[in-house]
């Protein structure tokens, strides 16, 4: 008989096959790759969960949405790229979590991609471009831009 079919693809072998295929490619294309990973995953959520705080008020105009859409996709972008920066740098008992088990597994990170200064160097910039994005907002987004400050500063 012939072979069963390949099981669908979960999330987990879609990171999997991502991170084979990134492997051996140019810095620039496996950056990409991996900003785009980073987005799908906690990056989305955090974005997500701006936009349904937004959502849940009546009569939003769209330039809020677009604000807090950009906000949101910069900074969730920012949160993960700080998280494996602190996997590098920080300590497990700081950290809550295992130091360094991101190297351990062979998992793509922004520092084993572009270098620590450079991941360091990118969630400042995604930070300044997510402030940026609240302008049009002005004080009602002082909350939102303590956030941003903390997630790029965060020990854990």
């Amino acid at each position: 008989p012939p072979p069963p079919p390949p099981p669908p693809f979960t999330s987990r072998r879609r990171h999997t096959r991502l991170c084979k295929l990134s492997r051996g490619l140019g810095d620039v294309y496996k950056r990409q790759t991996l900003e785009r990973m980073h987005h799908l995953k906690t990056g989305a959520l955090i974005q997500a969960s701006v936009l349904m705080a937004a959502w849940s008020a009546e009569n939003q105009p769209p330039e809020r949405l677009q604000a807090l859409d950009a906000f949101g996709r910069d900074i969730g972008l920012a949160f993960q790229i700080r998280d494996d920066v602190l996997d590098v740098e920080g300590d497990t008992g700081t950290l809550g979590k295992t130091a360094g088990a991101d190297v351990a597994r062979d998992k793509p990170t922004y520092p084993s991609v572009a270098g620590l200064d450079e991941a360091k160097r990118r969630a400042q910039e995604l930070c300044h471009a997510a402030l940026d994005a609240l302008n049009p907002l002005g004080e009602q987004a002082d909350p939102l831009r303590a956030l941003a400050r903390y997630i790029v500063l965060r020990e854990y």
